[in-house]
């Protein structure tokens, strides 16, 4: 697609050089040949070849209109069509490389599906009723057991087990406000795990926006664990049952979150850190720190205001006699 297509497309202004979009990218990543929104102001090291802007950026190549966002994502449904609901060609994966289900080696039980563009490395087991989209890769060794799904253009490493009813590279859950209703935001990044890694029964892990949603390696995930799209979690992290980690949240190696603690989006979960169960974290946990509570607390702070919640009552009327 050019600027000009573009503009065509989404009923904007074409201002400076036409170019050719061959893919996209946030503004600080995307490259010269890739396509950029911005609703508020652009970086200077952006290196976007073509932007969405409401407002034209001298001798950059822009496409003008009132709401960015929403042409970005009109753009998207063109430049990533799907088939039967799924994208034919997730952002990262490159069509032209040679692809195929490689058999050898591997188990694929009766009644489990793999596509043939999936690709199995030696050693893989696939149980019963699990379903293997196009362009995906499994390493070698790795279990993946009856009904796990894993969408178009995800990626496992070596020696992994997903187990039962876990489903990796869904979309994210991210929708624009737009005068009809909400407006899918099109999720075309993928997900990637790491070596050696462990999810438990009926987990989900989304699909990246425009990056990679990324499980690093050792990390263990324990059951109904909720890991929303460009989540990045580190090396060794240890997640308890019923977690829910919000859109771009950043989990630092070595980090544990106790079962079913939430994390707010965009949060920073600092390596080394300690999130103590039904805790509702709000804010940056540095590295090291432990937390306690919803909002969560540093430890030291949480037991003081803890020791005082059942005295309290006694507290209140006590100031209400003195008034």
């Amino acid at each position: 697609m050019t600027a000009a297509q573009l503009a065509a497309l989404v009923g904007g202004r074409l201002v400076g050089q036409d170019k050719t979009i061959n893919g996209v990218g946030e503004l600080d990543t995307a490259q010269p040949h890739e396509l950029a929104f911005a609703e508020r102001s652009v970086p200077e090291h952006c290196r976007a070849g073509v932007l969405l802007v409401s407002v034209a950026i001298p001798e950059r190549s822009c496409v003008v209109v009132e709401q960015p966002k929403q042409a970005f994502i009109k753009a998207l449904r063109t430049l990533f069509p799907e088939r039967d609901g799924f994208l034919i060609q997730p952002r990262g994966v490159n069509l032209d490389e040679p692809r195929g289900t490689t058999w050898v080696d591997a188990t694929v039980h009766p009644t489990a599906t793999v596509d043939d563009l999936a690709i199995l490395a030696p050693g893989v087991v696939v149980h019963a009723g699990a379903f293997v989209a196009a362009h995906c890769r499994v390493g070698p060794y790795t279990v993946l057991y009856p009904n796990v799904v894993l969408y178009p253009g995800t990626t496992v490493g070596a020696r992994c087990r997903i187990h039962a009813g876990t489903v990796i590279g869904a979309d994210g859950f991210s929708y624009e406000r737009g005068p009809a209703g909400p407006l899918k935001v099109v999720q075309v990044g993928c997900v990637s795990i790491g070596d050696d890694v462990e999810i438990g029964p009926n987990c989900v892990i989304d699909r990246a926006f425009l990056g990679v949603t990324r499980i690093g390696d050792g990390a263990k995930l324990d059951g109904l664990v909720m890991v929303g799209h460009n989540v990045q979690i580190g090396r060794g992290a240890l997640i308890a049952a019923q977690v829910g980690l919000a859109g771009s949240v950043e989990v630092g190696d070595d980090a544990m979150l106790g079962g079913q603690s939430g994390v707010a989006d965009h949060r920073k979960i600092g390596a080394g850190s300690m999130v103590a169960a039904q805790s509702g974290v709000g804010r940056d946990v540095p590295d090291g720190q432990t937390v306690l509570g919803s909002p969560a607390m540093p430890l030291r702070v949480a037991r003081r205001v803890y020791a005082y919640l059942p005295r309290l009552p006694d507290l209140v009327k006590g100031a209400l006699k003195r008034d």
